[in-house]
């Protein structure tokens, strides 16, 4: 599943390619301020996702710009809204599905596309709404199976099918392996490197599409990423 957390930590290694840097600063309602290689500030991201021009290099500011589309439609992340809102919900966020207390909303970040949440919802002390327990998507299938089980409309998978058994670094070095054993072995016999290759594709297919090395955004609590 990919996440925002994610996507800013592919998005920050291709500004380093440029010679950037995405720093996190303290508050909380900036996501990343961008810096040249002089140190200069160059751009800012909101916590609601929007790229802000600070002045130092227009032209630069654009290609940011360009970097950002350009992962956005690599990842296939959705730009258009599959289904009608049916209300509005806190922070920009529109309704798609509410059914007792569990409630489905969207909104379309700018740099990102459309990111989805479930929530569980109920009310204060002056009998005001409030949604809590987020579970966040940027992708609606996915949100959608999400919602349907808070829902209990479905069962959720078994505990131990769902259970990770092993941790990205393992996948990743277990793919490492099998691809050197194919490379090196120059006695393996073809049903044994088909097996391999069988094996290959699911590990791929398990792993996330981006890395997940140490990450540049290192604070969980940011709110971009709640």
């Amino acid at each position: 599943m990919l996440t925002k957390k994610q996507f800013y930590y592919e998005f920050s290694k291709r500004l380093k390619k440029m010679q950037l840097t995405a720093k996190e600063p303290e508050t909380s309602d900036i996501t990343a301020e961008i810096f040249n290689e002089a140190g200069n500030l160059i751009a800012l991201i909101t916590a609601d996702d929007r790229l802000v021009y600070q002045g130092s290099d227009n032209e630069l500011f654009k290609q940011i710009g360009d970097i950002a589309r350009e992962l956005k439609e690599q990842l296939g992340l959705s730009v258009d809204l599959s289904v009608k809102t049916i209300g509005y919900l806190p922070n920009g966020f529109m309704k798609l599905y509410e059914v007792g207390d569990v409630v489905m909303g969207s909104r379309l970040s700018p740099l990102i596309g459309y990111e989805y949440v479930t929530w569980l919802k109920g009310t204060d002390n002056e009998l005001m709404p409030v949604y809590f327990y987020a579970h966040q998507f940027l992708n609606f299938k996915e949100a959608q199976q999400d919602f349907a089980e808070r829902c209990g409309f479905i069962e959720k998978c078994n505990a131990v099918e769902k259970a990770i058994m092993f941790s990205i670094e393992e996948l990743s070095l277990l793919l490492s392996c099998c691809i050197e054993r194919v490379k090196l072995d120059t006695e393996l016999s073809a049903e044994v490197e088909k097996s391999i290759g069988e094996v290959i594709a699911k590990i791929e297919k398990t792993l996330p599409n981006l890395s997940e090395d140490e990450v540049d955004f290192k604070n969980e609590n940011v709110r971009c990423f709640r």
